[in-house]
């Protein structure tokens, strides 16, 4: 029964875009069929149908009215398939050319809790990590991410650091007061060229404008900073989740515990989530994140990988793409689902629409640029691992850089920079199979002894006990040719 209703979470998150078009089309068709009946019956009053096909007049009818529906369909969906998809990337050589041009750096530094209580923390903090991702919504700006931002709490920085340790050019901080109904919250943007503030303000509201104030804080920093543009990304239609303050506060809480990568917190978090569901069935985020949370349970053993937290996964993200088809997390995760399923092309197609309405976020530039590497695009995949590993060199849930370099590793290998391989290989503190072997592959390839060499010993005491074959297929490599030379090379060593 679970692995029926996995089965149908997947068809359904595969037919959101195909739902809507065949709506669409049959309301079309049925409009355009009156008027061919209409047509039609002049036709069957003046010729004999039965002469000429075969069939009588009523039948002839049905045929039309029927049995060219289902033909209709496939040619809609088809063509509005490619189209939607085509839309998708058509800003495709746009994003990877200007990857690596400068931009304005922003940080924020945690505000200022004036409640001095944990509930207040949980919303406080959770305004701020919403202006960040609000904020790195903005192409023509940089965001410091989360890890980096909050790292700042309690901490005193002068202008002068933020500059020289941080690269900052901007920096973001304020206050906020919760009061029954309402929110006090100040702001201020301070320029760390020259040391002043450049624009603040205070907001007095109920707590349900939270969004419009948010928006209005990003608005003004923005223009203050880059001045009066077209800001697209602003006038999203989903940009107000929830009218639910309670659906709100409580995914904030679930939020904030699943960026703690705790087994407990992890637990507690998929509560909360579950509750900010419960006050608001329509809110797409708490699904978004409730998904997020359970594939990290899974992903780090909290959770065993079995059909009953699948079926769940799948359950929320198929809900969260329901209700908002253009969330950067959903789609994020839409994308490393469909590399672990080697679907490279849907993968490609999921990962560039999370990176057109979120292209600051280091997990989004992660499966951006495995989903490029994978469909032949290496060189921007190399950009935008550059980009994720200046953003953030130490990921939030690791110890150390390995995730990041093992991703610029792999990238470059498929770029034959052999040279660039050498001196990522030697960064990686932990080398794990797919590192090991690849760097094996290209040794042999320069025709390099490396038998006797300490990482090559680790490694194959380490690894001796796999199936080197049933590894390499979880490299996810969409060039076959590759693929197979280097299980040939498995099988020689």
């Amino acid at each position: 029964m679970k692995k029926l209703k996995i089965a149908l979470h997947f068809i359904k998150i595969k037919l959101k875009n195909i739902g809507s078009i065949l709506i669409k089309t049959s309301a079309g068709y049925a409009v355009a069929s009156f008027g061919l009946i209409q047509v039609a019956s002049v036709v069957t009053d003046n010729l004999s149908t039965e002469l000429i096909f075969g069939i009588s007049s009523e039948s002839f009818m049905q045929i039309l009215f029927i049995g060219l529906f289902p033909i209709v369909l496939i040619i809609s969906y088809v063509t509005r398939k490619k189209t939607i998809d085509g839309e998708t990337l058509k800003n495709f050589d746009e994003n990877n050319s200007t990857i690596d041009d400068y931009r304005p750096k922003i940080g924020l530094i945690p505000f200022e809790n004036l409640n001095n209580d944990n509930d207040g923390e949980f919303l406080v903090d959770g305004i701020v990590e919403d202006l960040i991702t609000e904020l790195s919504m903005i192409k023509e700006i940089s965001v410091a991410t989360r890890k980096t931002c909050f790292g700042f709490r309690g901490k005193d920085y002068t202008s002068q650091s933020f500059k020289d340790e941080w690269g900052f050019d901007f920096i973001v901080s304020g206050s906020i007061r919760s009061s029954n109904d309402r929110l006090r919250i100040s702001v201020e943007l301070s320029d760390m060229n020259d040391d002043r503030v450049i624009w603040s303000n205070k907001y007095d509201r109920i707590n349900t404008d939270i969004f419009e104030i948010q928006d209005e804080i990003v608005t003004k920093i923005i223009r203050c900073i880059v001045g009066e543009i077209e800001i697209t990304s602003l006038k999203r239609a989903h940009r107000k989740p929830t009218e639910n303050m309670t659906s709100y506060e409580y995914t904030l809480k679930g939020r904030a515990l699943n960026q703690k990568f705790d087994k407990e917190a992890n637990a507690e978090a998929i509560k909360m989530l579950d509750a900010a569901i419960e006050a608001d069935d329509t809110n797409a985020l708490p699904y978004s994140w409730k998904a997020c949370t359970l594939g990290q349970a899974m992903t780090l053993g909290f959770r065993e990988r079995n059909d009953e937290n699948m079926e769940e996964f799948l359950g929320s993200l198929s809900k969260a793409n329901e209700l908002n088809d253009n969330d950067w997390n959903t789609n994020r995760i839409l994308g490393e689902a469909n590399l672990t399923l080697q679907n490279f092309q849907q993968s490609k197609i999921y990962a560039t629409k999370a990176y057109n309405a979120n292209p600051n976020h280091p997990f989004v530039l992660s499966i951006y640029g495995d989903a490029l590497i994978r469909n032949g695009e290496v060189e921007s995949g190399i950009k935008v691992f550059e980009k994720m590993y200046k953003m953030e060199p130490i990921p939030a849930m690791d110890s150390n850089s390995d995730r990041p370099l093992k991703k610029l590793f792999l990238a470059y290998y498929l770029n034959n920079d052999y040279k660039k391989c050498d001196e990522i290989f030697n960064q990686i503190e932990e080398h794990d199979f797919q590192d090991w072997f690849i760097y094996m592959h290209i040794k042999t390839k320069q025709n390099i002894e490396y038998i006797k060499e300490s990482w090559y010993e680790l490694g194959a005491e380490k690894f001796k006990d796999l199936n080197w074959k049933d590894e390499i297929s979880l490299f996810h490599l969409n060039d076959k040719e590759l693929k197979s030379t280097l299980e040939s090379f498995a099988e020689s060593n």
